[in-house]
């Protein structure tokens, strides 16, 4: 790769992509963070509000646990398809189903008594919370499927990367001008340097250069003072030459001068 613009390129497009990549995976994994802890949150808060309901006798406890496939009582933004995957189920203490919702498997959403806990029913796998209410001896779980969540994490990274990456296309462009208008003052002291006559040794001026391309200039400058000092010996030793040539040039222009004056004499005596 010989070419100093494609290779700035090059390097500047790799260590973007390596950024670009590396914030998308934080933002993947900071997303998630974000997103599980708060639909733990509204797990807990389902829970509770289901637990309070039927201690305050407001709701019977058979159709408590199917309130929330119609979203009631939950906040306005899970409602929607979310709000129509949560599923309750209500147990007593000794082990006998009471109520579930719709969407619940009719396996046990949880063997743990309180809390939160992973499990897997019928070859699914859920998020549970699970509460137990002391007064009417029954234990509430709420659980959502973790393909929804992964679904909510990959629709707000989504949300983030697609954009992304079509700015990515604007970004080489950008950088792709950068490393043009960054390179223009070679251009320029390679114009100068072209326009010039062969005996045009003047010095170019540094003190405009940039600081990187300075050294250059001044290899430059010193190559052109040698180049003018071989000149102006190579004309010293030129004259100098051609006056000791002087002389001797004399003294046989002058033989010859009397040698033919000699030679007419003879001939017409």
């Amino acid at each position: 790769m010989n070419s100093i613009r494609i290779r700035l390129f090059v390097i500047l497009m790799t260590a973007t992509g390596a950024v670009w990549l590396s914030a998308f995976v934080w933002i993947q994994q900071s997303t998630r963070a974000d997103v599980e802890r708060v639909l733990d949150a509204r797990l807990a808060e389902a829970v509770h509000m289901v637990s309070s309901l039927i201690s305050d006798q407001r709701i019977d406890v058979a159709s408590a646990a199917t309130m929330l496939t119609d979203g009631a009582g939950l906040p306005e933004e899970l409602t929607g398809d979310y709000s129509h995957r949560l599923s309750c189920q209500i147990w007593s203490l000794d082990g006998t189903l009471v109520g579930r919702s719709g969407s619940a498997p009719d396996g046990r959403l949880s063997a743990q008594d309180t809390g939160f806990t992973d499990s897997t029913v019928n070859g699914e796998e859920w998020r549970v919370y699970s509460v137990i209410n002391e007064a009417l001896g029954v234990r509430v779980m709420v659980g959502d499927s973790h393909t929804v969540r992964d679904r909510l994490v990959r629709d707000v990274t989504t949300g983030l990367i697609v954009p992304a990456l079509l700015i990515l296309p604007v970004l080489a462009a950008l950088i792709w001008l950068s490393v043009q208008r960054g390179l223009l003052p070679l251009d320029r002291l390679a114009r100068g340097l072209t326009q010039r006559t062969a005996d045009n040794l003047t010095p170019v001026a540094v003190d405009t250069m940039p600081h990187e391309i300075r050294p250059v200039g001044t290899a430059l400058n010193g190559l052109f003072a040698r180049v003018s000092a071989a000149r102006a010996r190579e004309t010293a030793f030129t004259s100098f030459a051609a006056h000791e040539l002087k002389t001797p040039l004399a003294g046989i222009k002058t033989c010859l001068l009397y040698t033919s004056d000699a030679a007419d004499d003879s001939l017409r005596v």
